[in-house]
């Protein structure tokens, strides 16, 4: 080739601004997606010049027989199309968009370098056909990589403006792609998301034929972004953002369900297309920024040195993103706090409302076992009683004070007003009775009988259904968290973040015992769910021990001096039995994990 025809088939380009390096930036198997949207754009802005602005068809089309490899990729438009001559002085330009935009078209093209770049990095083969007019052109384009130079020729297989009966129309083909990361199909699907072509997708009817070993499969691409917010704002512009706009602009959020994932962004928008999908998490990393989508159109952007060559985000130095960041900001934090604060508040609320539903299993539990343990200790302290010692036996004056006296004014101090008062002889015969006990050695065996068959008679139970009621209520035993909403300010009682997790202080007197909601422990189980198995089960094992704890002191005390059992293994013998109980016990779902809130 002579010296001469090398130089015809340069592409003329200003060098001070095209550097290989720009161009090797197309040049990966992740920039696919990225320069299939720059040849819709481009369509869809040759659409835009004839002011056809939606319902235009653009047709892609992939062919591929080995995976992950394009064949063949087709993009066609049936815009303008191109004379010769527009090929020339319009296509065949770098840096020097011949798009309209300068001229107040409603294009995203700025620079004519996108589409191209992308092409000859990436495929061994790339051909464009137009027509215009009934004249049809075919040319080759590629990076001559041993000369450093973009070239172009209608030879060898291409020609000029060669007659056609065909509509106006531009195709561009690129053959043997190099590389692809993305499996095809992904890559199609991904389509509909990028922002580059996000208006494109939304008005024109943009379609994706992948043809793969031997099946075809058709996509028409739609962008739906997500719907039914709960919530909503709008935030006025402030007018160092705005550009004599009719109407001033607003950011608007919008609060979801569930969390967004892809689309947890602020559209960012020229009043052309979108120009940078700014993370909400960029503005308020909290958690529930998560559930935010928003938009925003500044037609300052349209003309602006923000909006970064390939329209993929903005210049972080430049005054103006600073501005529109600072501005995105302070809406973002705002609306954020008041979605936590209410959401929280709620969480709060459906967390109390089901830790006081196993509370209440818990109680309903322990008051089975407290029932079933008076019973088991009701035995024991019958037993000296009723035992036939001989008199030579009975203890002394004041082991018997030590065993039946407190016994006695113990059961006759838990008995009602109404008990009391209805069998006042029987109260005084049983204090007479104590009195004597100890101060005639000889007569006590048949005082303590005596003053037995008076209590039974005094505690039988009566056949009054109201009086049982009020009986089974004041002895019922309840496990409460502090911040139960529902305990009047009478009961209530206060616990910090140092007290112990289970308080048993008014368990005797008021059949309490508390959960001190308040406790590190507590809390960190609790705030990540209160339904979660290691909460019940930590919560459980601190009821059951205190009550474990109690009964064992009871029941130590209740025995016989000589039969004293050891205190430790007193104490294990009813927590493990309790713990046993509570597992097995059908009739409570204190363990059922399932949300009753």
């Amino acid at each position: 080739m002579s010296k001469s025809s090398r130089l015809s088939d340069e592409v003329p380009v200003d060098w001070g601004k095209l550097l290989e390096s720009q161009l090797e930036r197309w040049r990966s198997g992740g920039s696919h997606g990225r320069g299939i949207a720059e040849y819709i754009s481009n369509s869809d802005d040759s659409y835009r010049r004839l002011k056809r602005f939606s319902g235009q068809p653009i047709q892609v089309e992939i062919y591929s027989k080995r995976g992950r490899h394009i064949d063949k990729l087709i993009i066609r438009d049936f815009a303008e199309g191109m004379s010769y001559e527009d090929l020339e002085n319009k296509f065949f330009r770098y840096f020097e968009s011949a798009s309209g935009r300068a001229q107040g078209e409603l294009v995203t093209g700025r620079f004519g370098t996108g589409g191209k770049a992308y092409a000859i990095m990436n495929f061994e083969q790339c051909w464009i056909i137009s027509v215009r007019d009934g004249l049809e052109s075919k040319a080759w384009f590629k990076w001559d990589r041993n000369r450093k130079r973009i070239v172009r020729n209608y030879s060898s297989g291409g020609y000029r403006s060669q007659p056609v009966e065909k509509p106006n129309q531009t195709i561009i083909e690129l053959e043997h792609s190099l590389k692809v990361n993305p499996d095809l199909m992904e890559l199609v699907a991904s389509l509909g998301r990028l922002p580059r072509i996000r208006h494109v997708v939304k008005n024109q009817q943009v379609t994706v034929s992948l043809f793969k070993m031997h099946e075809r499969s058709d996509v028409v691409l739609k962008y739906v972004g997500p719907t039914e917010p709960l919530r909503v704002w709008t935030f006025p512009v402030p007018k160092e953002l705005c550009d004599g706009e009719q109407e001033p602009p607003s950011l608007t959020l919008r609060y979801f369900q569930r969390p967004l994932g892809e689309e947890n962004f602020i559209d960012l928008n020229d009043g052309i297309s979108s120009v940078a999908d700014e993370t909400v998490g960029r503005f308020d990393n909290r958690p529930f920024s998560r559930y935010f989508n928003g938009s925003l159109t500044l037609q300052r952007l349209k003309y602006s040195s923000a909006v970064k060559e390939n329209r993929l985000g903005l210049e972080q130095e430049d005054d103006l993103t600073k501005m529109i960041e600072s501005f995105i900001k302070d809406c973002v934090c705002p609306a954020v706090s008041e979605v936590e604060d209410e959401q929280l508040g709620k969480e709060r609320q459906r967390r109390l409302s089901a830790s006081n539903e196993k509370m209440k299993e818990l109680s309903k539990f322990l008051q089975k076992c407290d029932a079933s343990f008076k019973l088991e200790l009701d035995k024991i302290e019958k037993k000296p009683v009723v035992d036939s010692t001989p008199y030579e036996t009975i203890p002394t004056d004041n082991e018997t004070q030590s065993l039946a006296t407190p016994i006695l004014e113990d059961e006759l101090s838990r008995s009602g007003d109404d008990e009391v008062n209805g069998r006042a002889p029987e109260i005084e015969n049983l204090r007479t009775v104590l009195h004597f006990i100890g101060k005639d050695d000889k007569d006590f065996s048949n005082a303590l009988t005596r003053a037995w068959q008076i209590w039974s008679n005094m505690v039988r139970v009566s056949d009054k259904p109201d009086k049982i009621e009020r009986r089974k209520n004041r002895d019922r035993l309840r496990v409460l968290m502090s911040d139960d909403p529902n305990v009047s300010e009478e009961d209530r009682r206060v616990f910090g973040e140092f007290d112990d997790p289970v308080n048993d202080l008014d368990m005797i007197g008021k059949k309490i015992i508390w959960i001190n909601a308040n406790h590190p422990l507590i809390l960190a189980r609790r705030t990540e769910s209160e339904n979660d198995p290691v909460f019940l089960e930590m919560v459980a094992n601190y009821v059951l021990m205190v009550l474990a704890q109690h009964q064992a002191q009871r029941h130590h005390a209740a025995e016989p001096e000589e039969e004293k059992s050891d205190p430790l293994l007193l104490f294990r013998e009813k927590f493990f039995k309790l713990q046993r109980e509570l597992h097995e016990d059908n009739e409570v779902s204190y363990f059922n994990t399932s949300d009753n809130s």
